[in-house]
């Protein structure tokens, strides 16, 4: 009886929230629909909404959360169906799904395990490549020696058995690429093209890796640097490239950060520069450099003990709470009295993901 009544009040409170949001198509009443459909079970009926929303608010960090929250809760409803699927008749579709969902939310060495018994009762081609890919992707995020000599290995594994098969072999090449190795590289591709002559994309690739070639690190040289430094060469690229693109859509957010109520300095990082809104002059540089060096110990640290890439970092003491956030090429950092509350954490979040995004920021060369 009790849970009877508790489903009718939820029908109640999912009407009423879809009347106000018909009302008020604001992102605060989408939010409010989305988790009524929550709470009624109805995750594809939210996750509709959430995508509805930011159609109408792109970037609204509050339904950019929701929207992420309700796919991860819609994959973990059918990753436990694709558990009971394979425990009852396994077969090659199910395990590449179950690889692929446990990959999209970020379980990547789970889904590695997957593609590892995959392998050992199928031992075919495509399990193969699957476990060549789920390796490649854990040494671009670890970027550690030892997974990137594994992601290679995968790949050569997956070539063998998939000869004459494009696949393994774009991976294996774009692999040598972003560390560096464009001599190996240059050698792919030419195997490809004897695979796919006249193949134009193919064609512009083999003239890149081949001036880029001389003067190229080899395989082994090419991990150690970037095991070493934590970058890879495309990225090194992409910093040279930003003073063009400029940071104009960096800094308001900055702006807007700083501007809260117990937010003393917002900063931005990305390759040599880094963007400090608060702090000017001396202040600035040594905020600056400070990050940068937590971040560079966090990542070799978390590196050497194997826990994978950094998430987030955050220092409290007398001086309030510093908040880092890493991303790939960039990184975001606060400043603050006391623990950021979750839009602030969102907006944080937006800076590392975000590649490009004034009261003015001092930039800071370092």
């Amino acid at each position: 009886m009790k849970g009877f009544v508790r489903k009718l009040l939820g029908r109640s409170r999912l009407r009423t929230a879809k009347r106000n949001l018909t009302r008020d198509p604001s992102p605060q009443s989408y939010a409010a629909a989305v988790q009524e459909c929550v709470r009624a079970g109805s995750l594809a009926d939210a996750l509709a909404l959430c995508e509805e929303g930011l159609l109408k608010f792109p970037g609204n960090p509050l339904l950019t959360q929701l929207h992420d929250r309700t796919q991860h809760a819609v994959r973990e409803d059918r990753l436990l169906a694709l558990r009971a699927e394979l425990e009852e008749a396994p077969r090659a579709a199910l395990w590449k799904e179950m690889c692929e969902l446990l990959h999209d939310l970020g379980q990547l060495r789970k889904a590695e395990e997957f593609a590892r018994e995959w392998v050992q009762r199928e031992d075919g081609g495509e399990a193969r490549l699957m476990l060549a890919r789920l390796r490649v992707d854990r040494f671009y995020e670890d970027r550690g020696r030892s997974l990137g000599s594994a992601a290679i290995e995968a790949l050569e594994d997956a070539r063998s058995v998939l000869p004459g098969d494009l696949r393994p072999l774009r991976l294996h090449a774009a692999l040598l690429a972003r560390i560096g190795a464009f001599a190996e590289a240059r050698d792919l591709v030419k195997k490809m093209l004897e695979i796919a002559p006249g193949d134009l994309e193919l064609e512009g690739r083999f003239r890149s890796y081949s001036d880029k070639a001389e003067g190229a690190p080899d395989l082994d040289r090419a991990l150690v640097a970037v095991e070493r430094t934590g970058q890879f060469v495309d990225e090194h690229e992409e910093v040279a490239k930003a003073p063009e693109r400029g940071f104009s859509g960096i800094r308001p957010v900055l702006r807007e950060l700083t501007e809260t109520e117990g937010i003393h300095a917002s900063l931005y990082l990305r390759g040599a520069t880094v963007l400090v809104q608060g702090p000017h002059g001396a202040t600035a540089e040594r905020m600056a450099r400070g990050v940068r060096t937590i971040l560079s110990t966090g990542r070799t640290a978390s590196r050497r003990l194997g826990l994978g890439p950094v998430q987030d970092i955050q220092l409290e003491g007398d001086f309030g709470v510093l908040t880092i956030a890493p991303g790939d090429a960039d990184a975001g950092a606060v400043w603050s009295t006391g623990l950021l509350d979750e839009s602030h954490r969102v907006t944080l979040l937006s800076l590392a993901g975000r590649g490009t995004a004034g009261a003015e920021s001092t930039e800071v060369e370092s």
